[in-house]
């Protein structure tokens, strides 16, 4: 199957370009998509062969399009639809579709260059990606505590009855992160069910903790009253949402608290509160990240 790649800007517009098709213009190729660089921190001492290692980062990546019209073709068209789509100063995203399967990644436009002169014009269009990796094109969620739905749309009903859902209360919960990436952000979204006091998630295998509420500054939720706590890179936050109003609440936290991320290998949390655990319902939702597509 031929690869496909979809750009869409922040003002919603979105272009479509293909390896096997000229509308509006045909993908000649795409690099960047696949590599990997690292940046490698080490150290060198006098009497000492080698080098330490200190520590690596995964590169911001670069994504490189090469475009290219027919002859005859509205030239003009097509370079105002790039200069459109491809926007400077503005974030866009970058969909990359093959054998069915898409993942994503957001870019800010580094360049756009087209060639002027000859009959079938060239373009390239360069894209860079803070965040390196890719992400899948929806949320995975956990029910930790709470109702699991046990059928959705369309279902066919049967005679007799059936259970709209079931009871879900698991204390301790592991995800299993089958990815080659570290550091995943989750959302922790806690529904009180009940009055619930200062509640908190952990994080067993690296000794974390969140906690929302102190005893010098605690934090008391209400039938209805909800929790979310973002942990991804640039987007750590917690934040109360009271009679469909949502507030910052980040100065609840613990000063002990860790924005809890998802590790590769197995990611065991748990739930607790001061009081009112038996009320919270509690559901993560993260996306797995990619190395490349």
């Amino acid at each position: 199957m031929a690869r496909k790649i979809t750009c869409r800007n922040n003002d919603n517009m979105s272009v479509e370009f293909s390896e096997n098709d000229f509308t509006p213009l045909l993908l000649e190729s795409c690099d960047g998509i696949y590599l990997v660089e690292n940046n490698v921190s080490t150290s060198e001492n006098t009497m000492t062969d080698g080098a330490t290692y200190q520590g690596a980062v995964t590169r911001m990546r670069n994504i490189v399009l090469t475009l290219r019209d027919k002859p005859k073709s509205d030239h003009k068209a097509n370079r105002t639809l790039l200069y459109n789509l491809f926007k400077p100063k503005s974030p866009g995203t970058f969909a990359y579709e093959e054998d069915g399967e898409i993942r994503t990644i957001d870019y800010y436009v580094e360049s756009v260059s087209i060639d002027g002169s000859m009959r079938a014009r060239q373009a390239t269009v360069s894209l860079l990606c803070p965040d390196p990796f890719f992400v899948d094109t929806s949320d995975l969620v956990v029910t930790m505590s709470g109702w699991k739905a046990m059928w959705e749309f369309a279902h066919a009903f049967q005679d007799g009855g059936e259970p709209f859902g079931v009871r879900v209360n698991e204390k301790l919960k592991t995800i299993q992160n089958t990815s080659a990436a570290d550091h995943i952000g989750i959302t922790i979204t806690i529904t009180a069910l009940g009055p619930v006091k200062n509640p908190s998630i952990t994080h067993v295998e690296n000794d974390e903790m969140i906690k929302v509420g102190t005893s010098a500054h605690p934090l008391e939720l209400s039938l209805g009253d909800q929790v979310i706590i973002t942990t991804g890179t640039n987007n750590k936050n917690v934040y109360l949402v009271r009679a469909g109003v949502t507030t910052g609440i980040n100065e609840y936290l613990d000063e002990q608290s860790e924005f809890i991320q998802l590790m590769s290998g197995s990611n065991t949390l748990g739930y607790a509160a001061e009081s009112g655990e038996e009320y919270m319902a509690v559901e993560v939702s993260y996306r797995y990240k990619y190395l490349g597509v």
